[in-house]
């Protein structure tokens, strides 16, 4: 690997290593900010420190290590860092995954572990948002949105979560509006960003108004924890 996709690699801004795809180009446009840089360093120090933990904020890591349960069952849209720490937490999770030369890295991590209650799926894009339709209505506690076709994976996503049972979603800023300070985040504002990021997030929106919600953020990305009402 070249020293130029070992930085973006490590930065998380080119995670495949392919630049130019797998929207690397708009991740690479944070690194204009200033604001940006001094929080990416901040918590490069903390992840060097947190090697196990996922690829989210911090509050909302010990957000999750109070919300999971022994028995959850949980899926999870997009593998990485945090595809380990959900499985040593939860009775069984299931793990959609698209890029076949991820899928094996991570595969190869789950093995060196010995985590067998992880159903690792690689599915191809086309397939991707369908994984979840064998599913029972209100059969999971607790589902990860932070791979591809957020707001379609998010709206799918909904009926099969329990009363009480929780979306996480990555990257959060990106695609819904809020008062975060993190930069390229969507604007309650007006502006260019205002808004939800396009008709699939505005129906997001709507769904989810009357979620409890907790928005976290580092400076560099928001995660937040949607909590489905009713229970």
């Amino acid at each position: 690997m070249s020293i130029g996709a070992t930085v973006r690699s490590f930065a998380h801004v080119d995670p495949y290593g392919n630049l130019g795809g797998d929207g690397t180009l708009g991740r690479l446009k944070k690194l204009l900010s200033p604001r940006w840089v001094v929080n990416k360093i901040a918590l490069t120090i903390y992840e060097r420190r947190h090697p196990d933990h996922p690829w989210i904020t911090r509050d909302a890591i010990l957000l999750l290590e109070a919300l999971l349960r022994p028995h959850h069952r949980g899926l999870e849209w997009g593998s990485g860092n945090g595809t380990r720490w959900f499985a040593r937490r939860c009775s069984s999770l299931t793990s959609i995954e698209h890029h076949r030369d991820w899928y094996q890295k991570v595969r190869s991590q789950l093995d060196a572990e010995s985590l067998k209650n992880v159903d690792y799926r690689l599915v191809e894009e086309a397939a991707y948002v369908a994984s979840i339709d064998g599913f029972p209505d209100e059969s999971l506690d607790f589902v990860v949105v932070d791979g591809l076709f957020r707001a379609q994976t998010f709206l799918r996503s909904i009926p099969k979560l329990r009363k009480g049972g929780f979306i996480l979603f990555d990257n959060v800023n990106w695609f819904l509006p809020s008062a975060s300070r993190t930069p390229h985040s969507r604007s309650l504002q007006d502006g260019p960003f205002k808004g939800p990021h396009g008709d699939d997030f505005t129906e997001v929106a709507l769904l989810v108004r009357d979620w409890k919600v907790l928005w976290t953020t580092n400076g560099v990305n928001d995660t937040a924890i949607f909590v489905k009402p009713g229970a």
